[in-house]
């Protein structure tokens, strides 16, 4: 057979819904989709600040704060893929290589202690707190601009601590905001 005269019998629909598997947004959309339908299906709100509260309330199932935190770190992926486009290839891989270790834990084939650091993936906290911080701080950054449009990065960084501190929150003095906000960008 001639390779010119071969043919795949893809359909149009077949072939849109391959590459719309393939699209990560979506897929994370999808994910934290479903797990927001757990929420819903217990009468437990889907908003961001009330999420934020499950994702270490020992008074909900375990099923209920699994559903938080996927909710969680989906936002803050997408959150992070409109900042960054490159972004997108890495989660979509990162999204490929934990569909196959979880085919691979599944089947037997790897085992957690055959993993090195497989124990620390479940040691979130330290992650969880500081993106809980960075995401309290860009918000409040983001308001603080819209608010004073003429500004720049520098007194925002400065106004966030002020106020930050002023609430009694520990972590955001100047110095620590700078570091945590390094790299953002004004719009």
């Amino acid at each position: 057979m001639d390779p010119k005269e071969s043919t795949l019998d893809i359909s149009q629909t077949q072939l849109q819904e391959a590459v719309e598997d393939m699209d990560p947004k979506k897929s994370i959309r999808n994910i934290a989709a479903a797990a927001a339908e757990v929420l819903a299906e217990s009468d437990l709100s889907t908003k961001w600040d009330d999420v934020i509260g499950m994702l270490d309330s020992e008074d909900i199932s375990e099923r209920i704060r699994l559903a938080a935190h996927i909710i969680f770190r989906g936002k803050l992926i997408l959150d992070e893929m409109d900042r960054n486009p490159i972004a997108k290839t890495l989660v979509y891989n990162t999204m490929l290589m934990m569909d196959a270790l979880e085919v691979s834990n599944i089947k037997g084939y790897i085992f957690d202690k055959s993993i090195p650091g497989f124990q620390a993936l479940g040691s979130e906290n330290n992650s969880m707190e500081s993106a809980l911080k960075k995401e309290r701080l860009l918000h409040l950054i983001q308001d603080l601009q819209s608010e004073n449009p003429g500004k720049g990065i520098t007194w925002l960084r400065r106004e966030a601590s002020k106020l930050l501190t002023s609430e009694g929150l520990k972590g955001y003095s100047y110095r620590q905001i700078m570091r945590d906000t390094r790299g953002l960008k004004i719009k």
